[in-house]
């Protein structure tokens, strides 16, 4: 889900807010990122790795022990005044436990902390990017407010990004499968010697699409799209095709070819397919 700020909406900024857009610029750093409180097995650290296994959990409170009754911060310590744009969060519970989010931040002066990308409650646990304005921030932090589900839940948040946006220049022309709809199983069908259905296990699920960009100018290629090429090949990355008009159509990716651009000769233009695999929810 792209949850874009007002703010960002109400004014230009200079870069299109309806073409893809591609997080893999991350700056979190298990040093400099803390929370309000967590699990003694479940440190606000692992939030710095791109690993989906490790998480952040909330410290559970009462007796019986149950989800947290405070709301909960996520807070990243900056120290670079290269400007920032978007915070993203995957593999989570925020969605399903009903979960009030937005995201804050803070230039050291006064108020502390003010609201980056107002309140929202999001439709299911898929991957969020939020977008606001580009800006140099000393610290961000996503709050959490307590659960509003029937039966409260404790939040828990694997990977947190944040960094400056890659706005492509373009979008595609070509056939497309958005990535949270690009569903893939991995199934083991059991048959009787008789021939009778026995039932059918899930062995692994994933999300994949592929997504083909033509005529970038070369300079653009080389200056922006390049550096993503080299982080890609080791990291995931969240992808979202049409930001404005299909906001849930948001993935966090790893890439499943090897990019290499073609060069048009008559206009020295780049085209490029990008293939990638999303985390099944």
């Amino acid at each position: 889900m792209i949850v874009t700020s007002q703010a960002l909406v109400l004014s230009p900024v200079g870069e299109s807010l309806v073409t893809p857009i591609i997080g893999y610029e991350n700056i979190v750093t298990a040093t400099a990122i803390t929370a309000t409180s967590e699990d003694a097995d479940h440190p606000a650290s692992n939030l710095a790795t791109p690993s989906t296994a490790l998480r952040w959990v909330a410290e559970q409170e009462g007796s019986p022990l149950g989800p947290p009754a405070a709301d909960q911060y996520l807070t990243l310590t900056i120290d670079q005044v290269d400007d920032v744009d978007y915070l993203a969060v995957a593999v989570h519970n925020l969605g399903s436990g009903q979960n009030t989010v937005s995201v804050e931040g803070s230039s050291g002066g006064s108020p502390e902390w003010f609201e980056l990308v107002q309140e929202s409650i999001q439709p299911n646990d898929d991957p969020i990017v939020f977008r606001f304005t580009p800006q140099s921030l000393t610290g961000i932090r996503l709050r959490i407010q307590p659960s509003q589900a029937t039966t409260p839940t404790t939040p828990y948040v694997a990977v947190m990004y944040v960094g400056k946006l890659l706005v492509l220049e373009r979008g595609t022309h070509a056939e497309h499968i958005p990535i949270n709809l690009g569903r893939k199983t991995r199934v083991m069908s059991g048959m009787s010697e008789t021939g009778n259905f026995l039932g059918r296990v899930v062995l692994s699920k994933s999300r994949a699409t592929s997504f083909s960009l033509k005529l970038l100018r070369a300079t653009w290629y080389r200056a922006n799209f390049d550096p993503f090429v080299v982080a890609a090949t080791e990291l995931p990355f969240f992808f979202a095709w049409k930001p404005t008009e299909f906001p849930s159509d948001v993935g966090y990716c790893v890439l499943t070819n090897d990019l290499q651009p073609t060069r048009d000769f008559a206009t020295g233009r780049f085209s490029i397919t990008i293939q990638m695999s999303g985390v099944a929810i």
